[in-house]
């Protein structure tokens, strides 16, 4: 039925929310568009390039391919909403320190993926990153500055537990 709705509940950057849509509308569009939360980018529409990563229930998933009936009690975190994630630390501001990237364009999926591996891997090494951030494609290929900073992340990320270790 072209008709057809369905009313979902879940909770988006630690907001719940509740929204009515066709079931098999994607999750990048309800965010982009219903939300307008634009941080999120769409690049191939096909779940290749790695451009609309968010987290969906701790994992990470290619919002362009994702349907809203998936969305039912899901908890999602956008690029918007990364900075408020217990664990990790506030990898876009650490990431424009360095600033690695020509357009930006891949940053917020890059970011996405980053802040993932943290919270399964509080300090992965130089092959674990470069795994973890193998699905992003940048399109100007600023993959060594994107590396940069990834690295200067995980530095900083490593020095914050130290230093909470010793302060507490």
């Amino acid at each position: 039925m072209p008709g057809n709705r369905i009313k979902l509940k879940f909770t988006l950057n630690e907001k719940d929310v509740t929204i009515e849509c066709p079931p098999g509308r994607r999750l990048i569009d309800i965010i982009r568009l219903d939300f307008k939360l634009t941080g999120t980018k769409e690049g191939c529409g096909k779940g290749e390039c790695g451009s609309c990563v968010i987290l969906m229930n701790g994992n990470t998933v290619n919002s362009c391919i994702i349907p809203a009936f998936r969305l039912a009690d899901a908890n999602i975190v956008t690029i918007e909403g990364l900075a408020r994630v217990k664990g990790i630390p506030d990898i876009r501001s650490l990431f424009a320190e360095i600033q690695p990237l020509q357009c930006g364009y891949c940053a917020s999926g890059v970011q996405m993926v980053l802040a993932a591996l943290l919270l399964q891997n509080p300090k992965p090494d130089e092959r674990e990153i470069r795994e973890a951030l193998s699905g992003n494609i940048c399109f100007c290929s600023a993959y060594s500055g994107l590396l940069k900073s990834a690295l200067h992340v995980v530095k900083h990320s490593k020095k914050r537990r130290y230093a909470k270790r010793i302060s507490g």
